[in-house]
């Protein structure tokens, strides 16, 4: 099963490092230098996982993973930051509910390790769903 990554950062070196850690892997990529921008992408195409910064301008890496989280539950995500608070990682866990969170920099090697492991677990979450069959019981 191939999957769709996105990557939302603002900066585009952090997009062009991630994009080329990833070039190998049987993944779609499409990338976003903003949240508004991969709001548009999420609207027009299926995404299995978001890698966002968390601060942005415009709209924040909480704000858009708040935005899937409602509109688009099943998509893994991941969070990267290069400023990381007690209180932005606990918004990314509890609103966001985010796979992983690092703190930049990061070794890429490490997000894409994360990214097969969410996808993973994605599938595996899918599956199950797809393959429960109903307990039939005996009537008394």
């Amino acid at each position: 099963m191939k999957h769709t990554v996105l990557l939302v950062d603002d900066d585009v070196n952090v997009l062009h490092g991630l994009a080329r850690t990833l070039r190998h892997q049987p993944y779609d990529l499409f990338t976003a230098r903003s949240g508004e921008e991969a709001v548009d992408i999420l609207k027009r195409s299926p995404v299995d996982l978001v890698v966002t910064d968390e601060r942005m301008p415009g709209m924040s890496g909480g704000d858009l993973l708040a935005w899937i989280t409602k509109h688009a539950p099943d998509i893994m995500r991941i969070v990267l930051t290069g400023h990381a608070t007690t209180e932005t990682a606990i918004r990314a866990i509890n609103e966001g509910e985010v796979f992983q969170y690092f703190t930049k920099p990061c070794n890429e090697i490490a997000v894409a390790l994360a990214i097969h492991k969410a996808l993973e677990t994605r599938d595996h979450r899918r599956a199950g769903t797809m393959t429960s069959k109903p307990c039939h019981g005996k009537k008394a």
